[in-house]
């Protein structure tokens, strides 16, 4: 397939030097790069979500109002964390 890419003209010259520098062609060099990208992908575990996950035995009917109060209280212990202030556990 023949296809018309913007690449920035930096990354472009140094791609053609270094396929130069192996002895193939920047196409080759081109697909070898996309495959290693894509086969990284696949194989990468996906990382841990930094959200805290609240687990109840019994289910809590919460409004909108008192969820986004939670998540704000929650960002707020974050950001003072961050600048080295902790509070007393609520």
């Amino acid at each position: 397939m023949q296809t018309t890419l913007r690449i920035d003209d930096r990354l472009y010259r140094e791609a053609k030097a270094e396929a130069a520098r192996q002895g193939v062609t920047l196409t080759r060099f081109l697909e070898e790069g996309l495959r290693l990208r894509l086969e990284k992908k696949l194989t990468t575990t996906p990382a841990a979500h930094p959200f805290r996950v609240y687990e109840s035995k019994q289910q809590e009917a919460l409004t909108w109002e008192e969820i986004r109060r939670l998540a704000d209280e929650e960002q707020e212990h974050q950001d003072l964390l961050k600048v080295g202030i902790t509070l007393p556990p609520r």
